[in-house]
């Protein structure tokens, strides 16, 4: 009678373990209780199991539990390690099930999201962007001020520093969701694009304010978004995903015209991202059917374009 007792504990222990190795300094005892439907008593038990069995786990000044990095721990996080191989191998089962199907894509997203991010890094980023994401992290916790220093914008064309409270991260998407000090609103950020994080004693002071926004496909936070409708060769098909990747779950076969597909999304009302896309891709555009607000955007950026090319000769 014992067996289904201990085999039930086993596995809210493993189911603990990754979900305090996902949210570190995320969690209280309470919290934990509450999610694998236990006493806080149970949990306390389950900590001292952990404890036992080699693993740091410590807490917070708020109670909320987070591991000091050591050898047993680094040896779980490989274990738990979804690689590329794991993930190419997965992709090639889900086409065989729902080639190029909402569901397949939606399977594909979540497998993508399981990828751990510090291989990722080491494998594609390196050691400088791994300490820009640890310093990031450091701050959600202390909830302190930083600086962005050298950020590259590319809707301002500048290099500067930019001090905000950062209080989301996406690693595998390179993203930063920061309440910005100088504009007063909320700014994704690519974590590319900044030289280095410099933590300030500044404690933040816009907490109430920090809520995570979604963006469009082309990673625009706006909370002014407008239909477009385009119709894509090949090509741009290839282009848009490549650059957007985001941008397949909007692309479908046109249905009238062999090999041409149909781009249907919301997206940031400056037309930022797509206005480069169309431009660079032209060739591969069929159509941009609408909204006109859209057409007549691109005219004049062609215009601007072409004035700046005569200006240079």
């Amino acid at each position: 009678m014992n067996v289904p007792h201990d085999h039930g504990t086993r596995l809210r222990i493993l189911r603990m373990l990754v979900a305090l190795l996902d949210r570190p300094h995320g969690l209280t005892k309470r919290q934990l209780a509450g999610q694998f439907d236990v006493s806080e008593d149970t949990i306390k038990r389950d900590v001292i199991a952990i404890r036992n069995a080699g693993f740091i786990l410590e807490q917070d000044n708020r109670y909320r539990y987070h591991f000091r990095i050591n050898q047993p721990y680094r040896q779980l996080r490989d274990l738990l390690h979804f690689g590329p191989e794991d993930q190419q191998l997965l992709y090639a089962a889900i086409d065989q099930i729902d080639r190029n199907g909402k569901r397949a894509e939606r399977l594909k997203k979540k497998l993508a999201s399981l990828y751990d991010y510090r291989k990722l890094g080491h494998a594609y980023l390196g050691a400088p962007y791994l300490t820009k994401v640890e310093a990031l992290k450091t701050a959600i916790v202390d909830e302190r001020v930083v600086i962005l220093r050298d950020y590259r914008s590319s809707n301002s064309d500048q290099v500067m520093d930019r001090s905000v409270e950062p209080f989301h991260l996406e690693p595998s998407e390179d993203l930063l969701h920061a309440y910005d000090l100088d504009r007063n609103a909320i700014r994704h950020f690519k974590m590319t694009r900044f030289a280095r994080v410099e933590t300030t004693d500044r404690a933040w002071a816009n907490a109430g304010k920090h809520h995570v926004h979604t963006s469009d496909v082309f990673r625009v936070v706006d909370n002014r978004t407008v239909p477009v409708y385009l119709r894509l060769k090949v090509g741009g098909y290839n282009a848009l995903v490549e650059q957007f990747p985001l941008s397949k779950a909007y692309l479908t076969p046109s249905g009238d015209t062999a090999d041409e597909y149909v781009f249907e999304a919301r997206v940031n009302h400056r037309f930022i991202g797509l206005t480069n896309f169309v431009m660079g891709n032209y060739h591969q555009v069929t159509e941009v059917v609408e909204p006109q607000e859209l057409v007549e955007h691109l005219r004049l950026a062609g215009e601007k374009f072409l004035g700046n090319l005569g200006g240079g000769q």
